[in-house]
């Protein structure tokens, strides 16, 4: 009985070691990611003589919807009533980099009508390829004031608080001349799309930024890189 037994567990296991010579477990193959598609956000500048470079993943904060080309209506009691356009708004969106105790932002501006925009908790474009499309974007001098202007803003702290634009208060005239970034530039050179999909930014700009005093500094050589994320949507 014994010697049965042990012929039926031996045929049991040569019929199992079959099915597995003619059925092999095929393992997944294990992806790994392309360092090169790992893209982090980058800035490099110099202010003061001095190189500063930043980089970070997602660099993208901040989206705002406020109303465009603002005017004083009127003044009751030192209280200032603002007014502006009623069927259109003021995108924007903000990239921030840190390093050490220096900040820079960069904001993105446009002017749309809420026809095209997309409504939730803020408006949206519902196309951006306008907003990021190739070319040379003016700073936009009344930023937070009268927000009539589309463009780039720039929020720069190091040894200091600077930006390219003027005052938002309306109880002082405007701080900043018409000509105060007649040599200034900020070029889009570029926007690609990866291996991955993922679309990149790629910008040129110098500037001169202002503190609250008007005192003013020169910002050159600058290069900007962001990575937008998926946007297929938009550029087809």
């Amino acid at each position: 009985m014994k010697f049965k037994n042990l012929l039926g567990l031996g045929i049991a296991l040569l019929c199992l070691a079959a099915c597995k010579k003619e059925s092999p477990i095929i393992e997944p193959p294990i992806v790994k990611p392309d360092e090169t598609e790992i893209i982090r956000d980058s800035v490099a500048y110099v202010m003061d003589g001095k190189l500063n470079t930043a980089s970070k993943y997602s660099s993208g904060w901040k989206v705002s919807n406020v109303q465009p080309n603002s005017k004083v209506d009127s003044i009751v009691n030192y209280a200032y009533y603002i007014s502006g356009d009623k069927d259109s708004v003021m995108y924007s969106k903000t990239y921030s980099f840190y390093k050490n105790s220096n900040k820079i932002d960069f904001i993105f501006i446009k002017k749309y009508n809420k026809k095209v925009m997309t409504s939730g908790f803020l408006y949206e474009p519902s196309d951006i390829r306008d907003f990021y499309a190739v070319g040379m974007r003016n700073y936009a001098l009344d930023y937070e004031r009268n927000n009539s202007q589309n463009g780039i803003a720039i929020n720069v702290n190091n040894e200091g608080a600077y930006k390219t634009y003027g005052s938002d208060s309306f109880r002082i005239p405007p701080t900043l001349s018409a000509d105060a970034q007649q040599n200034s530039k900020f070029e889009i050179i570029s926007v690609k799309k990866t291996k991955t999909g993922l679309y990149i930014l790629e910008a040129r700009f110098n500037a001169k930024v202002y503190d609250d005093k008007n005192g003013s500094k020169r910002i050159d050589n600058g290069y900007l890189k962001i990575n937008l994320g998926l946007l297929d949507e938009y550029f087809k």
